[in-house]
Order: C-alpha cells, then structure tokens, then sequence
C-alpha cells in the first residue's frame, strides 16, 4: 500500500472547495498553492512550491518548502524560503500590487547543493496583462566589462547598478543611492521605495510585510533568481538575480523557469529547463556548481511549446520532454553533448494534453507522471524502457501505464527515494491541494 499524504492545502474556499479546506492546518496550509517541485537531497526530501495570496499567475506569491528525513513518511512544517516585495494584498484574483516568484525548479549540485531557480516578475501581472511590460527598456547594460543592472526615473533616464548595490548615474558617476536587498533603494541612509513596485503602500489582505515604490524603478519584466541550500533545504541563501549570463535581445519581456526539476548528468553538468514567451524552449548549463550559467541552441521541436523536462540516457544522451500543443504524443529532442546543442527525434507515446508533465530514469527504465489523454484529469504513471536504437539509447517502450487518480489532475514532480521507491507530488485540485504519494520500483516494472 502506497504512502499518500497532503503536503499544501489552502484554507480559502475562494480557492479550494470548502470541505477540503478543512485539511488546512499549520503545517500545510496558506492561501493559495500550485506549481510543485520535488528533489531527493541526499536522503532528504525537498518539496517546494508557489505559496499565493491568490489562485492566479501573479499577485503575491512566495516559495515555500517542506522537507521529510524519513523517506516521504513526515515531513516538516511548510518553511517560506523567498518572500517579494508588496505594496498591497488582496484575495482576489484582480490585485496585482506586488512583485512576486513563481515556478520553483531544483537541481542538486555536484557538491551537495540544492540549486533552485525561479521566476521573479516586478508589480504586474506577467504574460497576462503584455502591454504594461517594458519592452523597451534594457534590464543590464556592459560596464567595464561586467554586466550590470539597470533602473530608471520618470523620464527615462538610465541608472545602473554594480555589483556592491551603488547606483551610478547615466554618465556613470556614483551617486547617494544604494539598492540593498530585493530592490530596497536607499538616499544615503533613508530607505526611499523598492525598484520593483510602481507606487504607494494599499490594502493589506495577507497579512504580510508591506512597502512602496521607488523613484528609479527596473524594467517591468520576467527575471530568473537562484537560490541556494547547503544543508538539504533547512536554510537558503538570497535570491540572486542570474538572467544576465544568458538573455539575449531577441527573448522580449520573458525568457522564464520550466517548473518541475533540472537535471544533474553523469558528469557533473547541472541543465535547467527554460522557455523563451511559449515560443520556443532552450537549456542552461553549469559546469561549476551553478556559479555560472550558459545557454543551449534553442530546441528544432518546440515552436509554441513551453514547460518540458529532462532525462539521461545510460549513455549519457539527454532527452527533453516537451509539453504539447494539443492533445497527442509528446514531443521529444535529443542532446548527445551535454545539453549544448539539441536535434529533433520523434515524439513518444506517452498521451497527454498541453499541462507540465514530470520524466524520471532509473537505470534502463523511465517513468513519467501526465494528465490522460483527453483533458487535466485522471493522473497517470507511465513506465517505459530505453530501446537503443542506431547504437544509441534515443527511444523508449512504453509498456505500462496505471491511473494514479481519477478526476483532476495537472503539474507533477517525480523523484526517486530510494533504490526501492519512487515519489511524486502532483495538483490533485484546480488549485491549493497537492498530494504526495509514492510507488514500489519493482512493482512498477514487472
């Protein structure tokens, strides 16, 4: 019998039915919840999660953890690991008076790290309100040959940031401000506003710390942040902005995280799924424990396909996953240098509608948790082999496939717990409602 657990529940009946709020307690319970990210750290389950004052892509969103030392059986009381700045909170779907983070993805490091990355929007409302988004703002300019960060004033005015948090004027000359923090700006000692809010301080429905904007505000934007924990999730360090090692012009307003995992190869490469505005999909890479970051070619198969996920082959090939258009097979490309250039293969049968799917490999097997065939419902895990074709292992058999929850059921996240079980954490509501539960390796199998 399989271990199931709630692991986030919300305790809104605006977003989440009434009985099941009931669930919500201290250890579990917020607002709002979606967007589940899984990782086995060293014999230490992660789970992490956007945590809303909304059930919307934006508003106020931090990321919260949970973490178990006993294989999935407890895990510890929900932890806030990166909290936006705010200017205002309401629980309704219509307030967008905050910055906030969304689509936490994790990878472990070669040295014991938990690395995460995620999306980091100024007040907006991100891809769903493009035309107040700063398309014609540059967010870094090259000083001295460092990439800094730019704001601006009211009339258009560029000011830069370096890497101590001086600002320095359009001409390049220090000035009295500092940027301290997530985009706390400072006169000399006077805190006068966050760069990341656009005016003053509102309503306040959630209870959280509120502040206003700034005279010099940065370009309204997605930017992708990296956190990082080396002590298997207890603590984390600041957010770190790390978009400029790898935008380009020509990704607009949005280069954003593919939720789910990152995968860490056989040679120590750390590769992070990203997307350019649901047009096309690339990878970032590290070879130094996520110090630094370069970019993949951008993938031949996904043209309008956005949030996907990757495997290694036994022979070191990766493969990505990708989400597709409309209901069918899964797209598939393959990397045989490390994720830095990709080639299209055929897609897969593995039958889904265009939601998040999650991919694991396990020595010479594959599973992978998705929506059915015909809608986000009736969750199921696939199970497949690598089939070496060409003399190498580019495709996969498919030979099982068993539901693992009838009704709804959209983003997952699988992890591997043990050389016996495998976990996942999945939406098993619309919103604030996901389920762990784990499964029998050898079962799976046979």
């Amino acid at each position: 019998m399989s271990n199931k657990q709630i692991l986030f529940c919300g305790n809104h009946p605006h977003y989440l039915k009434k009985e099941l709020t009931a669930e919500s307690n201290k250890a579990n319970g917020g607002i709002a919840f979606r967007i589940p990210s899984l990782i086995n750290a060293g014999g230490t389950l992660v789970a992490a999660i956007d945590r809303a004052s909304t059930g919307a892509d934006w508003g106020y969103i931090e990321i919260a953890v949970r973490r178990s030392e006993d294989g999935g059986k407890t895990w510890s009381d929900l932890q806030t690991i990166v909290k936006p700045p705010a200017r205002e909170t309401k629980i309704v779907d219509d307030c967008y008076a905050s910055g906030f983070f969304i689509d936490p993805c994790m990878a472990m490091a070669p040295n014991g790290d938990i690395v995460m990355i995620v999306d980091f929007w100024p007040e907006c409302k991100g891809l769903h309100m493009r035309r107040i988004l700063d398309k014609h703002k540059a967010p870094y300019a090259e000083i001295n040959g460092k990439q800094l960060s730019i704001i601006y004033d009211k009339n258009k005015n560029p000011f830069y940031i370096d890497e101590n948090g001086t600002v320095l004027d359009s001409v390049k000359d220090v000035t009295s401000y500092t940027v301290k923090g997530l985009g706390n700006l400072y006169n000399g000692d006077e805190y006068i506003g966050n760069i990341f809010l656009n005016g003053p301080e509102g309503a306040n429905e959630a209870e959280v710390e509120l502040t206003f904007g700034a005279p010099l505000r940065a370009p309204k934007r997605n930017y992708v942040y990296m956190l990082r924990s080396s002590d298997k999730g207890k603590t984390w360090s600041e957010p770190k902005d790390i978009t400029h090692m790898f935008l380009r012009r020509s990704d607009g307003t949005f280069l954003g995280v593919a939720p789910g995992v990152g995968l860490t190869t056989k040679a120590g490469r750390i590769l992070m799924p990203l997307y350019v505005d649901r047009k096309s999909t690339v990878t970032i890479y590290s070879d130094d424990n996520g110090e630094t970051w370069h970019r993949s070619d951008e993938q031949p198969y996904s043209k309008n396909i956005d949030e996907w996920q990757m495997i290694e082959a036994p022979d070191g090939i990766v493969l990505g996953f990708g989400r597709q258009k409309r209901p069918g097979k899964t797209p598939v490309t393959i990397s045989k240098d490390g994720g830095v250039t990709w080639k299209k293969s055929r897609k897969t049968n593995l039958l889904a509608v265009k939601c998040q799917k999650s991919v694991l490999a396990i020595g010479n097997y594959v599973f992978s948790t998705h929506t059915g065939p015909k809608a986000r419902a009736d969750g199921e895990l696939s199970v497949g082999k690598f089939v070496k074709e060409n003399g190498s292992f580019t495709k996969i058999d498919w030979f099982k496939t068993i539901r693992i929850r009838n009704g709804f059921f959209a983003y997952s996240c699988l992890a591997q717990i043990d050389e016996y079980t495998i976990g996942v954490m999945y939406e098993a509501e619309p919103s604030s409602y996901l389920v762990y539960e784990d499964f029998k390796i050898d079962e799976l199998v046979k």
